[in-house]
């Protein structure tokens, strides 16, 4: 009898933009990174450094770079994607982005490293914790990953900034009394957030006939956030998996990585023996990446 046609692949869990080196040539054999953002952001917040990064990183590696831009569950293009349901948790986010990562990865590709930043850097996280003991999923183990100032650990207070309050204040503001170009001027003005938050969050308002209406899912990414202060994946960072090294980079001006994590953290990082390092960007705040993006560059193409 006739033998049965091959599965479809399954399409990607979310919603991925493509940065590369590779100008198109089909079989080009590349190392592939994948990032991702932070809480109420979206794959756009990476282009640039993600643009930047896999030209310093061509030259490391000595051939194409590809990078894919991961928008979240809940977030960027992935918010308006059919098929993605509760619960809006860490451990989803992650199998999301494992299912994603298993779709994108052309055959042959190496998977050079997983980037993320804030909620993305926990993401990343749970991703080496979902596939550790996978044998099947070896192939998208990465050889580095990236968690750009991100608690690992349970976290609260100060060690998450402004979010819960930035995440409150946009649930509760009535779009449906402004403008687009007006959004920015209220976080700004009336409800007292920096001008560089304010600005950043207009960029999420979209319009939809006559009604303004946000990018993401707030009720989603609240929950996701939840899940980020409750989830303590320090026992994968003390044990990450063999062949994958754990970089982490702190942000100078930001406490995130302060206290007790930070201080183990370090511990880890000057034990020669342990696949993880810590790195502190000067100058930097939580937005790291738009603070300081050379002084970024440099460091993670440094290392490949």
């Amino acid at each position: 009898s006739p033998s049965s046609p091959p599965p479809a692949p399954q399409p990607p869990a979310t919603n991925v933009r493509e940065t590369s080196t590779a100008s198109g040539n089909v079989g080009t054999e590349c190392g592939t990174f994948f990032w991702t953002h932070g809480v109420l952001g979206s794959s756009r917040n990476l282009k640039s450094v993600a643009k930047a990064f896999a030209e310093r990183a061509e030259k490391r590696l000595g051939k194409p770079v590809r990078c894919g831009l991961v928008d979240l569950r809940c977030h960027g293009a992935s918010a308006q994607l059919a098929g993605i349901r509760p619960p809006h948790d860490l451990r989803s986010a992650a199998n999301d982005f494992v299912q994603t990562v298993s779709v994108e990865l052309p055959e042959g590709d190496t998977l050079e490293g997983l980037v993320g930043h804030s909620l993305g850097g926990k993401v990343v996280l749970q991703y080496l914790e979902e596939i550790k003991d996978c044998e099947a999923r070896r192939r998208l183990l990465p050889r580095s990953a990236w968690v750009l100032d991100s608690v690992p650990a349970a976290a609260s207070g100060k060690l998450v900034g402004d979010t819960e309050e930035v995440l409150a204040s946009v649930a509760a503001v009535d779009l449906s009394r402004h403008s687009p170009s007006d959004v920015a001027r209220h976080f700004e003005e009336a409800l007292g957030f920096s001008k560089g938050v304010s600005a950043w969050l207009s960029t999420s308002v979209v319009k939809e006939g006559t009604a303004l209406r946000w990018k993401f899912d707030i009720a989603g990414c609240r929950d996701l956030f939840q899940s980020y202060q409750t989830a303590d994946l320090m026992p994968i960072v003390r044990n990450p998996p063999s062949g994958t090294a754990v970089h982490f980079v702190k942000a100078e001006r930001s406490p995130r990585l302060d206290g007790d994590v930070g201080e183990e953290l370090g511990r880890l990082s000057d034990d020669s023996s342990h696949p993880l390092q810590m790195h502190i960007l000067k100058d930097a705040g939580h937005w790291l990446h738009v603070d300081q993006p050379r002084r970024l560059l440099e460091l993670m193409a440094g290392t490949l």
